[in-house]
């Protein structure tokens, strides 16, 4: 069984295996990690096991997470096998009731099974974000649907409707109409549910970059929702070459005083991971 040590040192930040994990704004650090767990288990098509040391909560402790998403806390004292990362920190204190189901769990545990509830829950992967402005009325129809097909989980026909009313307007108005603008978010948004996370990022920085260029007070929040697809991307050298179009970005602001907080921490995450990928490019 493959092994991962994960460390949680604060809110918003998670390393495995000694890599920075970038959290988006206002996301679970939890959450984050059990996805990349899920991830790692799906590329291996086996369940992983992961040596956690969790500095928010002050638990340490052992979790396995299969390809569907599915984990479990597993007593330290039933492993066979010795951790490939790290040694196995010291089981926690027994609890007064000792079957595996009723002892108590991590925050980790508790804010992953919370998540895993909530996604289950959902009929349906919600609809595109909302335009940012009064659509005009040619459009109302067009959007609409566009959103209809989302919510029933068509996202293949909501692409490619997305898609060709983008095109319509880049040809009609210009690339950067703040119409065409907006489908072009939908459709990066699109590419995310459809798990092309390389096109969500490609599509976010190119809207990203047009608001920035053109000093649009949605900037911040455009290249935040840049990052958010970024930090989902796989390949080393797509990660820092994307990752330095944000960062030019954000650097671009920062020097009109136009970055808030959540920005400026946001920024030092994707810095620092990029900085830790760029000796493997």
């Amino acid at each position: 069984m493959t092994r991962f040590a994960v460390r949680i040192p604060g809110e918003g930040l998670a390393e495995i295996n000694g890599e920075l994990l970038v959290v988006e704004e206002g996301g679970s650090v939890h959450e984050a990690v059990l996805d990349r767990l899920q991830r790692h288990a799906q590329e291996r098509a086996a369940t992983v096991e992961a040596t956690v040391n969790d500095g928010l909560a002050g638990a340490h402790f052992v979790l396995q997470v299969a390809p569907d998403g599915s984990s479990r806390l597993v007593d330290a004292a039933d492993r066979t096998e010795a951790t490939d990362q790290a040694p196995a920190p010291p089981p926690p204190a027994p609890a007064p009731a000792p079957a595996p189901a009723t002892a108590p769990v991590s925050a980790v545990a508790a804010a992953v099974a919370r998540a895993r509830a909530a996604a289950a829950a959902r009929p349906a992967p919600a609809p595109p974000p909302q335009p940012s402005r009064p659509l005009p009325p040619e459009l109302v129809d067009r959007v609409a649907h566009i959103n209809a097909l989302t919510a029933t989980g068509r996202i293949e026909e909501a692409s490619a409707a997305v898609t060709a009313l983008r095109e319509a307007l880049t040809r009609s108005a210009g690339t950067e109409h703040p119409d065409a603008l907006e489908a072009r978010a939908m459709e990066a948004y699109l590419a995310h549910l459809r798990g092309d996370h390389r096109e969500a990022t490609v599509l976010a920085l190119s809207v990203a970059r047009i608001l920035c260029g053109a000093g649009d007070p949605g900037a911040p929040a455009a290249i935040a929702r840049a990052a958010a697809a970024w930090q989902r991307l796989e390949d080393v050298r797509a990660v820092v070459v994307h990752g330095g179009e944000l960062l030019h970005m954000w650097d671009r602001l920062r020097g009109g005083g136009r970055l808030a907080p959540a920005d400026e921490r946001l920024a030092r995450r994707v810095r620092a991971q990029v900085e830790s990928l760029s000796v493997r490019v």
